[in-house]
């Protein structure tokens, strides 16, 4: 039987920093695809059933969405959750 293993400080903060960073890119992912098809932060809020101070917290950066999120995301930008989340 294997032995449990505790994550130390510099893991934790290396998975905060990558949290960040994946964050970072899928906040600018969802502002380009949300461009590209010209709807407003109001409009895709509306659409996908999101308030509109979330879907711009989104943008920023500021929020980690679930995956039910980004579906909900995806289905009202009329994209499949790969070309969403292709960083």
């Amino acid at each position: 039987m294997g032995t449990l293993q505790f994550k130390t400080p510099k893991d934790e903060n290396e998975n905060k920093k990558l949290r960040r960073e994946f964050t970072g890119l899928l906040s600018e992912r969802l502002k380009e695809v949300r461009k590209n098809k010209r709807m407003t932060q109001q409009e895709l809020a509306e659409k996908a059933g999101l308030h509109l101070t979330y879907v711009g917290h989104l943008e920023l950066g500021k929020y980690h969405p679930t995956v039910f999120v980004m579906w909900k995301i995806a289905k009202a930008l009329g994209v499949s959750m790969n070309e969403l989340t292709s960083l």
